[in-house]
């Protein structure tokens, strides 16, 4: 869900070069149904157990240059799972597809998140390192990993029943601004649709989210900025143990040289980074 709004300013800023790093389910639990849908989140987020994650997102940017409209859109195809620590996400372990238009198809990766790191590989990549190098890691600088984004934490729950009501038994529908969606004033205008679906145990099986959003005032960046996310959750409470590749696998992003880097790019590594 973070994940899905982490690209505003930065989508922005390399309006023709986008490289947008990003996720049917039932969800079964063998706990007795909590009323509420935040506590019974919270009863999921335990040491040794995960949810696994199918998303689908979208970001269509609208701009002009030289007096011509033009667009770019790319698309990231997200699956994998979820590892729980007490209380929130550990790590996470993703397949991610990119297309984009008009570039086209990127190869897909597999990246391995734990704590505030990331790292991320194919055949492509491994080929492309140096020998006995596989994976090429890196560390955000966010208080929280990004790649964790397609989890949404009880709070985020709560913001969204808090602004949507009931429509049919077990789906939520609702509004909010951009600036109240993200806790943050300084994100420009635009408007979050949301819709939420639990199953009978009262927890999420789906959450599709839409926004639009236009730049400030005093910015040419782009004209409109469009988002979409379909993000499907099954197997609450299943075991998942996600280790990190060993660190004579890893070469830390920061060490690639020029040649190495643009190799690994053409193989598939986003070119913005895994955040």
């Amino acid at each position: 869900m973070k994940l899905f709004f982490a690209g505003l300013a930065a989508t922005a800023s390399v309006v023709c070069a986008v490289a947008v790093p990003a996720q049917a389910a039932s969800a079964t639990s063998t706990q007795a149904a909590p009323a509420d849908p935040v506590k019974a989140l919270k009863a999921q987020l335990l040491p040794g157990k995960g949810v696994k994650v199918n998303e689908l997102s979208s970001i269509t940017l609208d701009f002009t240059v030289n007096d011509q409209a033009m667009q770019v859109k790319v698309n990231t195809s997200t699956t994998g799972t979820l590892a729980f620590g007490k209380g929130s996400v550990a790590a996470a372990d993703f397949r991610v597809r990119m297309s984009s238009r008009p570039k086209g198809d990127n190869p897909p990766y597999r990246v391995v998140a734990e704590g505030k790191n990331a790292y991320v590989t194919n055949a492509g990549i491994a080929k492309a390192l140096p020998s006995g190098r596989s994976w090429i890691g890196s560390r955000t600088s966010e208080r929280i990993n990004p790649l964790f984004g397609s989890a949404i934490t009880p709070a985020d729950l709560k913001f969204m029943l808090g602004k949507s009501s009931e429509v049919t038994t077990g789906e939520y529908q609702g509004t909010a601004t951009l600036a109240e969606f993200r806790h943050d004033k300084s994100v420009g205008s635009g408007d979050v649709e949301f819709h939420l679906y639990f199953d009978k145990n009262n927890l999420l099986t789906r959450t599709v989210v839409d926004s639009t959003t236009s730049p400030d005032d005093d910015s040419t960046a782009y004209d409109t900025m469009a988002f979409h996310t379909d993000t499907r959750y099954s197997g609450w409470g299943t075991s998942a143990k996600i280790a990190v590749p060993a660190a004579g696998k890893v070469i830390n992003e920061k060490k690639l040289d020029t040649k190495t880097r643009k190799a690994v790019i053409k193989a598939g590594y986003p070119e913005a980074g895994p955040f």
